[in-house]
């Protein structure tokens, strides 16, 4: 039995009796946790400020060997501003949902939750870069962090070089020539600046991720792409999905 710190993010919360909540929190150094905060929606609990999604904090921990217990909150930051608009709520909802299906549990992942804090800062803060772009530069990223890299100088199939290829398309794994493009059904018929924005995006360091901007074309390209990727490589079926696409769609 031990007690530990620990900074983190909560990326779910589940509603448990009248007071408490089972939270997965994202620990620095640690990794994906269940963690059981007990009377943490009691008003006058020291927990329930910070013990709700979004909140970026310093937790002191309670481990019993079984279960882990929440004792003490430290906020850092709760991201306050993402509630105020239903977009960036929205997208906000989205990376948190995509982070906890998509990783594994007791993992240190300080390299996605690093991506994860740097998405929802930007989302947050930016007035510049939609939300929806945040939201395939993520999905790209975070592919290229699990091992997931696309193939985008080469045929991903004949291996010939691309650059001085006029027509390219996009298929599982990355770019498809000309020549190979009857190797794989669904293939998107894709422009040279989409090549562009995925080096620029993989050859960037979570903070320098988010210092570009594309036009609406390019931006619905770069999202089938992105979309092809993910259904090839990872968990897709997230019910905060069908909230944005609700509200593209108004």
């Amino acid at each position: 039995m031990s007690t530990f710190k620990a900074r983190g993010i909560i990326i779910k919360e589940t509603l448990v009796g009248d007071n408490d909540k089972s939270l997965i929190i994202l620990l620095k150094d640690y990794g994906k946790f269940n963690v059981w905060a007990k009377n943490c929606r009691n008003s006058k609990s020291k927990l329930l400020a910070g013990s709700s999604l979004f909140s970026y904090a310093d937790f002191i921990i309670y481990d019993n060997g079984r279960s882990l217990t929440l004792n003490q909150i430290d906020i850092i930051e709760n991201f306050y501003t993402l509630t105020e608009d239903l977009d960036t709520l929205a997208y906000g909802t989205y990376f948190l949902e995509f982070v906890d299906k998509n990783t594994q549990e007791a993992t240190p992942i300080n390299d996605i939750m690093l991506l994860l804090l740097k998405s929802l800062l930007i989302l947050s803060k930016s007035t510049i870069i939609s939300p929806k772009l945040i939201a395939k530069i993520f999905e790209i990223k975070f592919l290229q962090l699990n091992g997931y890299m696309p193939i985008i100088n080469n045929c991903s199939y004949c291996n010939i070089d691309i650059k001085n290829e006029k027509d390219l398309y996009w298929g599982n794994n990355g770019v498809v020539c000309k020549k190979c493009q009857n190797n794989e059904q669904f293939l998107l018929k894709i422009s040279p600046n989409i090549i562009l924005v995925l080096k620029h995006i993989l050859s960037s360091k979570v903070d320098k991720l988010y210092n570009f901007n594309v036009s609406e074309n390019i931006l619905n390209e770069l999202a089938l792409v992105s979309k092809k990727l993910l259904n090839a490589h990872l968990y897709t079926n997230l019910k905060s999905t069908s909230f944005i696409e609700e509200l593209e769609n108004i």
